[in-house]
């Protein structure tokens, strides 16, 4: 893992997106920027003028309130069977998002992480 964490998604149910935005903007005493598009992101938690985390709307309530780290990775395709060969389960994906693909796996204890890789540079 090049980079290791490098981003972070806390999911909530629609209804809830106000109350988790607020508190983390309280938590971290920090600007938490709203998100200009039409996708399932609600809000950016800012460091400065970077996004290192985003408030992401779920309409799974399985999935509500849970954080999922991503991990940068050279090769998703290996990156991804070594982690099953290691005994995770993938959960989802590749999934296309704003700045890269994704696949995420569940650790033999069932805790969520995304591997992920992005786009080539334009």
């Amino acid at each position: 893992m090049p980079n290791g964490f490098m981003w972070f998604d806390v999911t909530t149910r629609a209804g809830d997106v106000d109350r988790v935005r607020d508190f983390y903007a309280a938590l971290f005493d920090g600007p938490i920027g709203p998100d200009d598009g039409d996708g399932p992101y609600e809000a950016w938690m800012m460091d400065g003028e970077q996004p290192w985390a985003a408030v992401v709307r779920t309409d799974d309530a399985a999935e509500a309130g849970r954080w999922l780290p991503y991990v940068h990775v050279d090769d998703l395709d290996t990156a991804v069977s070594h982690a099953v060969e290691a005994g995770a389960t993938v959960v989802s994906g590749p999934t296309d998002g704003p700045a890269g693909t994704a696949v995420t796996v569940a650790d033999p204890g069932g805790a969520h992480l995304a591997l992920w890789i992005p786009f080539p540079a334009a």
